[in-house]
């Protein structure tokens, strides 16, 4: 029989974030513990949709879109941002050095891909069926040691769902004075100077 639903359920990387929260914060009113596993799940989906969305960001072709659509491994998605944009961190270097040089307060925090990888596969390992109840779920250690990877996982990630991400393009004289700051051709005074005068 059909049921008319009307569930509302955003998908961006801070809603996850923000329902690993909640679930984290039932987890100690459920005597089972089910919500730590629904924070882990959370938390991990967060990951995922954090890096997919720097490639929606970056403006990435559309038909790379579809085919990045059907990745969900942080490694793949880390490996479709350098193929998007090989020099993606040290844009965003760039990006951070652009803004003070305007006056901006504002910082871009550059993802750490492999940390994140990290803890993707950490979190992933507590999704799965448990075979050993003796060495898991019966076991006080292994619950904290649970814990405390939600906690250390959501503290990282809040270094960058708490601010907005930002990736621009260049026209061609902003390449040219970031092969310079790259490269170390020009100080960065000099760098600094053109930037203002070309606003």
């Amino acid at each position: 029989m059909p049921r008319n639903f009307s569930f509302h359920h955003p998908i961006t990387a801070s809603m996850h974030y923000n329902r690993a929260i909640i679930c984290f914060q039932n987890a100690f009113n459920v005597p089972d513990g089910s919500f730590i596993f629904y924070a882990a799940l959370e938390l991990r989906i967060c990951i995922e949709r954090f890096l997919f969305e720097y490639l929606v960001i970056m403006n990435t072709d559309e038909s790379k879109i579809e085919k990045y659509m059907k990745e969900y491994r942080i490694k793949s998605l880390s490996n479709a941002i350098y193929e998007a944009e090989p020099e993606f961190d040290k844009k965003l270097e760039y990006t951070n050095f652009y803004l003070h040089c305007i006056g901006s307060n504002f910082q871009i925090k550059v993802p750490n891909t492999n940390v994140l990888n990290n803890y993707y596969g950490k979190l992933g390992n507590y999704l799965h069926n448990l075979k050993r109840p003796a060495d898991t779920i019966q076991k006080p250690e292994w619950w904290d040691e649970f814990i405390n990877l939600l906690q250390e996982t959501r503290a990282y990630l809040f270094e960058f769902i708490g601010v907005p991400r930002a990736f621009f393009k260049m026209n061609e004289k902003g390449l040219e004075l970031y092969q310079a700051y790259k490269d170390e051709s020009l100080i960065k005074e000099e760098i600094q100077k053109r930037i203002l005068e070309g606003i």
